[in-house]
Parts: structure tokens; C-alpha cells; sequence
């Protein structure tokens, strides 16, 4: 009589335990994929005076092992001109009173070249201005979810 006791508590408790799986989703939802989008164009030249809107995700190619390749469109937004930009790293560079805040600036500066021989390239923008962007991106799964990875 035991035994049918405790697999009947069994049959009770185990749809309790398949709702409590924590695994990780086949595809990246919507969420992860626009984080991984800001992520990457954190590394963008254009980050320092643009921001990113209307993440889509075009397509996907699952690599295997927990990767996944992701086409995504979005719109790059304009906030600021390359010319405030460089009056504020300008400015940076003034204040600069140790080694760090000149590297910092120094870097800042970089950004400012290589954002000008892009509008060079690609045009010139104006506050507000918006570009569409296709770009991939690859995320790996992990245990707490899906994450971006260059």
C-alpha cells in the first residue's frame, strides 16, 4: 500500500516539477535580441551620438551548441551632431587632470575621426536624422538566457 501511496504522490508532485523548468528558450525572444543589438552598437562609432529603435528580427540560423545567428533590422537615431560631440571631447580634454581622464578624451578623440570619415562614406546626418541598419548578430545560450557574443 505504500508503494501506490508514494507513486500516486509522485503523479501529483512531478506536473508541479515540469512546470518549475527553468531551461532556456530554443530561439532568443524579442527582449534578448534588442539587447544584444544595443550591446553590439555600443562598439559602433556612431554610439556616442546615436541611439537605436524598432528592433526587428529579420531571420535566424541556428549554428549548433547553443549559438544562434540573428539578422536584425533597426533604425540608427541621430541625437547629436559630430561637431557637439567634438566641442564636448574639446572640452574633456581641457579638464583632463590625470592620465585616465586624458585617455579618456584621447579615445573620445578617436571616435570624432572615425565618425567623420564615416559621414564621409556614408553621408552626412543631421539631429533626428534616421538610417536603417541590417546587421547579424550571434548569441549563445546560456543558463540564465540567451546573451550576445562578437
Amino acid at each position: 500500500m505504500q508503494r501506490f501511496a508514494r507513486i500516486f504522490a509522485f503523479l501529483l508532485i512531478f506536473p508541479v516539477l515540469a512546470g518549475c523548468n527553468d531551461e532556456v528558450k530554443a530561439e532568443p525572444g524579442p527582449d534578448e535580441i534588442t539587447t544584444a543589438v544595443i550591446e553590439r552598437f555600443r562598439n559602433d562609432p556612431y554610439a556616442r551620438v546615436a541611439h537605436v529603435e524598432n528592433v526587428h528580427k529579420t531571420n535566424s540560423v541556428s549554428g549548433g551548441d547553443g549559438v544562434v545567428t540573428v539578422m536584425v533590422s533597426y533604425d540608427m537615431v541621430f541625437d547629436r551632431s559630430i561637431s557637439d560631440f567634438a566641442d564636448d571631447v574639446v572640452e574633456q580634454s581641457k579638464q583632463a587632470e590625470n592620465l585616465d581622464a586624458a585617455g579618456a578624451a584621447a579615445r573620445d578623440a578617436v571616435d570624432v575621426l572615425k565618425m567623420k570619415m564615416l559621414a564621409l562614406k556614408e553621408g552626412g546626418f543631421t539631429v533626428g536624422d534616421r538610417r536603417g541598419v541590417s546587421n547579424e548578430i550571434r548569441l549563445v545560450k546560456s543558463e540564465k538566457g540567451w546573451i550576445y557574443r562578437p
